[in-house]
């Protein structure tokens, strides 16, 4: 009896030590991989902010010029950076969050900044997805009703918004996602990946 007794717990503590150097690795590596993030958004922000700038400049001549080729910029407009395209820049006073904005969505443009999963600033339906790393979209929760959000599109028009309200939806809920009623929708995993939480915003002017 004594000797069963030792085995299960020499069982158990051998279990324990397994599960806690799995989560140890798991947090390495996440750490790892939130760090690469970190470098990887705030290189690409610099990138695209001085592509606006130079499209800009080409775009428009001189300054009497200004109001009327913003006006007449289409939705959708981008800029190309080394072959890969971008919509404009995100940017959160309060909670310091400032990024790239890619044209499109997958895994691997995940792993570097937000992407646009639907609609456009200039439709009033855009939505915008990003990983929940902590120097990223991990950072949404933070936001209360009423905290500011800007887009700057590839022309360099901002957007001013307005947090409206926080929910958290099902990973299925594609239609509530995209045919909201609010101007722009951010959204990330929860832990576990089995939901969305989604930052509702509506234009302030």
């Amino acid at each position: 009896m004594r000797n069963k007794r030792r085995i299960i717990s020499t069982a158990l503590i051998v279990t324990g030590l397994i599960l806690l150097a799995g989560a140890g690795t798991l947090f390495f590596n996440n750490m790892i991989e939130n760090n690469r993030f970190q470098e990887d958004s705030g290189e690409l922000v610099s990138r695209v902010a001085s592509g606006i700038s130079e499209a800009q400049q080409t775009d428009i001549p001189d300054d009497t010029s200004a109001s009327k080729e913003h006006e007449d910029m289409p939705d959708g407009e981008t800029v190309e950076i080394d072959g890969e395209i971008y919509d404009g820049i995100l940017t959160i006073p309060s909670i310091d969050l400032e990024m790239a904005v890619y044209d499109t969505w997958n895994e691997d443009l995940l792993r570097k900044s937000v992407c646009r999963y639907y609609g456009s600033a200039g439709t009033s339906d855009l939505v915008i997805a990003g990983h929940n790393y902590r120097s990223g979209f991990g950072k949404l929760k933070e936001l209360m009703p009423g905290a500011e959000v800007f887009f700057t599109d590839a022309s360099g028009t901002v957007y001013s918004y307005v947090v409206d309200e926080t929910e958290v939806l099902p990973g299925t809920a594609v239609s509530e996602m995209i045919g909201s009623e609010w101007d722009m929708s951010l959204y990330t995993c929860t832990y576990g990946g089995r939901s969305r939480f989604t930052v509702r915003c509506r234009l302030s002017r």
